[in-house]
């Protein structure tokens, strides 16, 4: 089915060159972060004559909601897999040129003096869930909870009809007005990052409980406030670990249809990068530390010491994207369904593996 669009296009307001490019990435592990901190991605554009920028350091007026709904021309776009999917579905033609896998389907969190134990605590008690008001982009992480929380009711032998569910409702601020991720994603905003709206409910005793990230857990966990009843990492079953993952590395299908070269350039750098990150696993997460909310570079080479960092589109990860998408649907958070076969496409990412000096150190 056709995307149609449900945002207006911020394209006429910015100005892009035929050979220029935006870039944003989430706050996620993905080896683009490591290619842009270590400057390959400049590097790489810089081979073929091409330009690339942050998205993020446009004034949030126009940077902030193309990150969510791809509505720039000239965009990439690594990190969670929602507003990729709800883009292709809903806004514009996209293309998926590369995925990395996830490891952490989340977390229910209760405050520590609460007598909840496990999930079959939770019948008849009342479940914070975010709620954004901003109805240009879709409401990623509602839905990332809204999957979670069914799903630890669900090992538990409970349906959401078991529990009250309390919407908590935000007007997101946009942000911007940053060279690269690292400076967007400040130590203080790495901090508040986890006391989210529905966690700031729970803590004042507005609900009993809330989903929450494995980063944001942990954070949470060592305040001495609250306390974890689900981890559902916990699980072999690896359907469990889809919250927003794999992360997706898209592209404006027009824009890699006339820029080919542009399109590799971007890959070569991130693929390069994981297979540095894969070989020098500490040093990565100390990188990652500056663009993550997790607690310390200690805690992030604990969590991705088995995370393949290099790109790819393997029929695994392509899988979780299609569970993603299922979800999304069928809860209406799509609305327009499509083929992962039409979406992905690998041909980009076979040709930066053809490319030598891909394994090359800093």
């Amino acid at each position: 089915m056709t995307a149609h669009l449900s945002a207006e296009p911020v394209s006429k307001s910015v100005k892009v060159g035929a050979r220029e490019a935006y870039y944003t990435i989430c706050p996620v592990f993905v080896a683009s972060h490591i290619a842009v901190e270590f400057g390959w991605l400049e590097e790489e554009f810089h081979r073929i004559g091409a330009k690339l920028s942050y998205l993020r350091g446009l004034d949030p007026s126009v940077g902030w909601l193309p990150h969510f709904n791809h509505t720039l021309d000239h965009l990439f776009r690594d990190g969670g897999n929602i507003p990729s999917i709800s883009a292709r579905a809903d806004v514009t033609d996209t293309l998926l040129i590369g995925l990395t896998a996830g490891h952490h389907g989340g977390s229910i969190l209760v405050h520590r003096d609460a007598d909840i134990h496990r999930v079959a605590d939770l019948a008849g008690k009342r479940f914070g869930l975010y709620r954004s008001l901003n109805k240009d982009k879709v409401d990623w992480w509602r839905a990332t909870g809204h999957r979670g929380l069914d799903l630890a009711l669900r090992l538990a032998g409970l349906t959401r009809r078991d529990i009250d569910v309390v919407d908590i409702e935000i007007n997101e601020e946009p942000v911007g007005g940053a060279r690269r991720p690292s400076e967007l994603w400040t130590n203080k905003r790495r901090a508040e990052i986890a006391f989210t709206p529905e966690v700031k409910a729970l803590a004042e005793g507005r609900v009993d409980a809330v989903y929450t990230s494995e980063g944001r857990a942990l954070r949470l966990q060592r305040s001495g406030a609250f306390k974890v009843i689900e981890d559902l990492s916990r699980y072999p079953d690896w359907t469990l670990q889809v919250a927003n993952s794999p992360y997706a590395i898209t592209v404006n299908a027009d824009f890699a249809k006339k820029n080919r070269d542009i399109i590799v350039a971007f890959l070569r750098a991130a693929v390069r990068a994981g297979h540095w990150a894969n070989a020098n696993r500490d040093a990565a997460a100390s990188i990652l530390a500056r663009v993550t909310y997790y607690p310390s570079a200690e805690d992030i080479a604990a969590v991705t010491r088995h995370l393949d960092f290099v790109p790819n589109l393997s029929p695994l990860n392509l899988a979780g994207v299609d569970v993603q998408k299922a979800f999304l649907l069928q809860e209406g958070y799509i609305h327009n369904d499509f083929a992962l076969a039409d979406w992905a496409d690998a041909s980009f990412l076979e040709e930066a593996h053809a490319k030598p000096d891909l394994h090359a150190a800093a």
